[in-house]
């Protein structure tokens, strides 16, 4: 097995969020999903103010394997016009 890191990057920081160890890239990429749906339904609300969320999954070198990216817009039904 080997063990990866899972950062999460906003605008303004970034999180050293979690170590895990997965005996595949299939298997890890599972876990960097369930970490994603966790993490959202931990923090729901604070995706709608960040507006962008960077997951980088690194290997024990910090060599990045994959990124998820997280990013939410309104639509313009609800962006109030300007006059």
């Amino acid at each position: 097995m080997s063990q990866y890191h899972i950062e999460l990057r906003t605008q303004a920081r970034v999180w050293e969020a979690l170590v895990v160890d997965a005996k595949s890239i299939g298997s890890l990429r599972i876990e960097v999903a369930a970490f994603v749906g966790e993490l959202l339904k931990d923090h729901a609300a604070q995706i709608w103010v960040d507006k962008d969320w960077r997951v980088d999954v690194t290997d024990e070198t910090g060599l990045i394997l994959f990124v998820m990216h997280l990013f939410v817009t309104d639509s313009s039904a609800l962006i109030a016009p300007s006059r």
